[in-house]
C-alpha cells in the first residue's frame, strides 16, 4: 500500500462549504497548496456537489500530469440533477445536483465512475464510503447499512482488485460505526474526522484497535470545526454548531495550558493526532493562500514534549464531580454514580483516585461503575444494596445489574431446578 504523507489538505471547503469561493480563489489555494509540497488531497461527490471535485481535477491535470499527487474520495451519494439553488446542506450556490444517498453495490460503481471523471484521473489511490453511522442517518441507518455490506463493500472490494483503487475504507465522523464495520469486514483505511483531537479523545480505543488490526487512520477536522483554529478569536464552531458552555470551557483550558507553554492552541491542534502510532496523515479543510501558508508554518513549529502531559491534565482539571453536574453520588458508601446529564464516549468523568474518560455514551438515570466491579457484585445505591452486577464494568462504564426482584426471582428459580435435578 502506497504511503500516505502526513499532511494533506481537504478540500470541502472549496466546494463552498459555508460561503461562495470563487474559482480563482479555489485555485490559487490549491496552487499555494502543491507549490509548498502538499501532495496528499481527499475529496467527495458531496462537497459542493461535484464542485471540489472538479476544481481539484482541474488543477491536477496542469500540476501534475506524472499522478504523483494521492487522492482520497468518497463514495455512497450520488448526485441528481436539480434546479435548486442557494445553500443546501451547507453549501452554498454549489454545482446544480442533490445527493441522494445509495451504498448498493450498482450505486458504489457509478459514484466511483463519476468521481474519476471530474478528477480526472483513472485511479483513484483511496476510495472510502462516505458518511455512513446512526447519527447521521437515524433510523434508516440499518437499510444504509445493509445495502453496504450487501453490495457496496463488494463493490469496492472489486475495484480494489481490478486496480481501479490503491485501499479501501470509510470517511465518517462516528466512532461507533467504525467499531461496528470493523466487526464485519476489513478496511484498508479509515477517515474519522473530528473525534481525535485535543478536544475530543473519544476515538482513543478505536485507535488501539486499529493499531492491532493494521488499519491506517486518517485524521480530519482538527480544529473541530473552527474552534481550535484561531484561539478562541472571533465566532466559533464545534462539530458544525455554535458551542457548549462546556465545551469553551474545555478549549480555553486548553488555550491556557498551551499559553504556559508559548505554544499557539492550532499548532498543537494541528500536531496532536499524528503522535498516535496508528494515524499516518491528518488533512485540515484549507481554503485561501493563507490558510496554506499557516498551516506549512503550524506544521513546521517545534513542541516541546512536557506540552502533551499538561494538555491532558487540563482537560481533567474541574471535571470531578462536585464540578461536573453529569454525575451524582447519593451516599458516600455507594459503589455507583447516577447519570443527570447525557454522557458522549471520551467525556472525562471522576473516578476513586482520578478521572478517567467514559467508555461509551450513557443516558440520563443510568448507573455508572465508581470502581471497578464484577459479575455478582451487589450494587450499592443510597448506602443499600438494590440488586447485583450481570457483567463486570470497569470504572466509567454503565452498569448493568438485576434489580432485588430479579435477583431472588433468579435465585429460587435455580434453587427449584438444583432440587428438581
Amino acid at each position: 500500500m502506497i504511503p500516505f504523507p502526513t499532511l494533506g489538505m481537504g478540500t470541502a471547503p472549496i466546494g463552498n462549504l459555508y460561503r461562495v469561493v470563487s474559482d480563482t480563489e479555489a485555485r490559487a489555494t490549491l496552487d499555494a497548496a502543491w507549490d509548498v509540497g502538499i501532495r496528499y488531497y481527499d475529496s467527495a461527490p458531496h462537497y459542493g456537489f461535484g464542485l471540489a471535485e472538479r476544481r481539484l481535477g482541474a488543477m491536477l491535470a496542469e500540476r501534475d500530469p506524472a499522478g504523483e499527487a494521492v487522492v482520497s474520495t468518497k463514495v455512497g451519494r450520488l448526485l441528481v440533477p436539480t434546479d435548486a439553488q442557494g445553500e443546501r446542506h451547507g453549501f452554498v450556490d454549489a454545482d446544480p445536483f442533490e445527493p441522494v444517498f445509495d451504498y448498493g453495490y450498482d450505486a458504489i460503481l457509478h459514484a466511483f465512475d463519476g468521481s474519476r471523471a471530474r478528477l480526472g484521473r483513472d485511479r483513484i489511490d483511496l476510495l472510502l464510503a462516505h458518511d455512513l453511522g446512526r447519527v447521521t442517518h437515524g433510523e434508516a441507518h440499518a437499510d444504509h447499512l445493509r445495502a453496504f455490506l450487501n453490495g457496496g463493500y463488494r463493490a469496492m472490494r472489486d475495484l480494489r482488485d481490478a486496480g481501479a483503487v490503491g485501499a479501501i475504507g470509510i470517511g465518517v465522523n462516528e466512532v461507533a460505526i467504525c467499531d461496528e464495520l470493523l466487526d464485519h469486514v476489513e478496511l484498508d483505511m479509515i477517515l474519522l474526522a473530528g473525534r481525535y483531537t485535543l478536544l475530543d479523545r473519544s476515538a482513543e480505543r478505536l485507535l488501539a484497535r486499529c493499531a492491532e488490526l493494521g488499519v491506517r487512520v486518517i485524521v480530519g477536522g482538527p480544529y473541530n470545526s473552527g474552534i481550535l483554529a484561531r484561539d478562541l478569536k472571533g465566532p466559533l464552531h464545534f462539530d458544525y454548531a455554535v458551542p457548549s458552555a462546556e465545551i469553551l470551557g474545555k478549549a480555553q483550558r486548553l488555550s491556557d495550558t498551551c499559553g504556559q507553554y508559548d505554544v499557539p492552541l492550532p499548532v498543537a491542534a494541528l500536531q496532536f493526532p499524528l503522535r498516535h502510532p496508528a494515524v499516518v496523515s491528518v488533512i485540515p479543510g484549507l481554503v485561501g493562500a493563507d490558510q496554506v501558508a499557516d498551516t506549512m508554518a503550524r506544521m513546521a513549529v517545534p513542541l516541546p514534549d512536557a506540552l502533551w502531559p499538561a494538555l491532558d491534565a487540563s482537560l481533567k482539571e474541574n471535571a470531578m464531580l462536585q464540578d461536573d453536574a453529569r454525575l451524582i453520588l447519593l451516599h458516600p458508601n455507594d459503589n455507583v454514580l447516577i447519570c443527570v446529564r447525557a454522557i458522549e464516549a471520551g467525556d472525562i468523568l471522576p473516578s476513586s483516585g482520578g478521572t478517567i474518560p467514559a467508555r461509551e455514551g450513557i443516558a440520563i438515570g443510568h448507573k455508572v461503575a465508581r470502581t471497578a466491579l464484577c459479575a455478582g457484585d451487589k450494587i450499592i445505591k443510597y448506602g443499600a444494596p438494590i440488586g447485583s452486577m450481570t457483567a463486570d464494568a470497569a470504572t466509567g462504564e454503565w452498569v448493568h445489574m438485576h434489580n432485588m426482584k430479579s435477583d431472588y426471582i433468579s435465585s429460587h428459580t435455580r434453587t427449584a431446578l438444583e432440587q428438581g435435578a
